[in-house]
């Protein structure tokens, strides 16, 4: 099995590269996709940076150019449901744009003539029961006021969490027929007094328990 792991920061990569077996850096694009081995699975990891684009181009080439056979997409969100806390760990069984809209006839979130929500595999998303299970916002912009926030929870009241990759990478998952899996760390709580120091400190164990987290993932491939 050929597995593609899409995330967003550098330092989230760090701790993945230095447990890659025998890899490899290939430069395609303007980004690094690192590919080797770990636990006899070949993977490719690559930094799609922040936002939609970025998200789309990454995972197109991981699924045309390395032939991955799964994508799964690790990264941070920000919280919108008060039952989680920082580090928790966020299944997005549900994933849909909330600063997407097509006009007359579609759905706000929607893009023309696609679902209005993607998916992570059930088979897979099944196998974490111990974690929280819903939808996820994406869009891009950085969520950082509370106005801004309710507003997604106005228009999605289930979601879970807001983040600036996820639905393009599963859009992108859906018109290639790909599996997807997309766990989100939660990272901070917009709107929050203090959040920019809430976020600076969610970055002392973030990678390791990204990386933690990819493990348990591999088990269940």
């Amino acid at each position: 099995m050929k597995i593609g792991i899409v995330i967003a920061m550098e330092k989230e990569l760090e701790i993945f590269a230095k447990n890659l077996q025998n890899f490899s850096q290939h430069q395609i694009a303007g980004k690094t996709f690192w590919h080797g081995y770990l636990d006899d699975k070949e993977i490719t990891v690559v930094i799609s940076g922040m936002g939609k684009v970025n998200a789309t181009i990454c995972t197109t080439y991981l699924i045309q150019h390395f032939q991955s056979d799964i994508i799964i997409n690790i990264g941070v969100s920000g919280g919108l449901d008060p039952s989680l806390q920082i580090g928790d760990f966020v299944v997005g069984t549900d994933i849909v744009y909330h600063d997407v809209f097509c006009g007359e006839g579609c759905l706000y979130g929607q893009v023309q003539y696609l679902p209005l929500y993607y998916h992570s595999s059930i088979e897979l998303a099944e196998k974490l029961p111990e974690y929280k299970h819903g939808l996820l916002c994406c869009g891009d912009w950085f969520i950082i006021k509370l106005e801004e926030m309710l507003k997604i929870k106005k228009d999605f009241p289930s979601a879970l969490a807001v983040d600036m990759e996820s639905a393009a990478i599963a859009q992108t998952c859906y018109l290639h027929n790909i599996p997807l899996l997309c766990v989100r760390q939660i990272s901070d709580t917009p709107g929050v007094e203090h959040h920019a120091e809430q976020y600076e400190n969610f970055w002392k164990n973030a990678p390791q328990n990204s990386f933690a987290m990819f493990q348990k993932i591999l088990e269940i491939l």
